[in-house]
């Protein structure tokens, strides 16, 4: 089976856009005006605190998922926070059932309580965990599996070799990988950092300095302080994986997930053309050194710079320019 392309989207303008582009999934979030009133902005519900990154209305979310319908595709909503209190289950609840009636095919998610109670109560939606549960052993997805998850947003830091391991130990759920935008210095499944500065400068990107407790650093230690320097020189909007393509076909994953929610529609659309035209490429391809080569220069005229380690989302394939 051919890998799915799975792009966010933001508003209904863009759906036919991104759909004539080569999406074969949407996804993204919706905060509905009760949560908004009740839990304020950085309760988030759904790891978004900036309202770019978020269907506006519900007569959008409902005119996305038929758009993607009539198209053949599915819509899948995001409800990812690593974890929701007591006090927020009854209006998820709700929501998710809402949502479902218009057509909705699938929640993202990471709250192992959250995915228990509406498993249940919606047997026919397929449910995905988020790369928010940090699922990153074959154990872990044994364990969400027992719990009713049907798919896995891998994390973003995984080689492809572990890639190749879980998908292969775990046969009854599928996986998707991230491709193009959002490299990050962190492990997002464990990161606390909130994302809500005006500017859209997350705190990853903030030029600091670290300084080691002894007087001497150990060599890993040094390591460690040179490369998080690095990100504040770094653009992780320049996050690709092209040249993996080939490797992540092999290992059996379902999709490339591409990152950009709240990214401009013309951006989400190019990514999609980008992608899905590698992607057409792997039929043809008789040689993978000249693949990743051309992917190379694709990241250079698509982003404007060359790649580097630290938005190389495979970074086992990097090859200095």
């Amino acid at each position: 089976m051919a890998m799915k392309v799975i792009s966010p989207i933001d508003n209904a303008a863009e759906a036919d856009a991104l759909l004539r582009a080569g999406a074969d999934e949407l996804y993204g979030g919706f905060v509905p005006t009760e949560w908004k009133e009740r839990f304020g902005p950085l309760a988030s519900i759904n790891q978004r605190t900036f309202a770019g990154a978020q269907i506006e209305r519900f007569e959008d979310l409902s005119e996305i998922v038929a758009r993607a319908h009539d198209r053949g595709c599915t819509f899948s909503l995001t409800l990812n926070a690593p974890f929701y209190d007591d006090d927020m289950l009854p209006m998820l609840l709700e929501h998710v059932a809402v949502v479902e009636r218009i057509g909705v095919d699938g929640i993202i998610l990471a709250d192992l309580g959250l995915l228990r109670a509406l498993r249940p109560l919606y047997p026919h939606m397929e449910f995905h965990a988020s790369t928010l549960a940090h699922l990153s052993n074959s154990e872990a997805v044994k364990f969400y599996a027992r719990q009713g998850i049907d798919r896995v947003v891998l994390p973003r830091h995984l080689p492809i070799a572990d890639i190749s391991h879980i998908v292969n130990a775990v046969s009854d759920v599928a996986f998707d990988a991230f491709m193009l935008v959002g490299k990050c210095p962190n492990t997002e499944g464990l990161c606390t950092f909130h994302h809500s500065a005006p500017d859209k400068i997350w705190p990853c990107e903030i030029q600091y300095s670290l300084t080691p407790l002894q007087p001497s650093a150990s060599a890993e230690l040094t390591a460690a302080m040179e490369r998080q320097a690095s990100w504040s020189r770094t653009d992780r909007r320049h996050g690709c994986g092209l040249c993996a393509l080939p490797a992540l076909e092999r290992t059996g994953i379902s999709g490339v997930k591409l990152v950009g929610r709240g990214a401009p529609p013309a951006l989400k659309a190019n990514n999609i053309r980008l992608v899905r035209r590698f992607m057409d490429d792997l039929q043809a391809m008789t040689d993978e050194s000249e693949f990743r080569r051309l992917a190379r220069e694709a990241h250079r005229k698509h982003f404007g710079a060359a790649c580097s380690t630290n938005v190389c989302y495979y970074p086992e394939f990097y090859e200095a320019e």
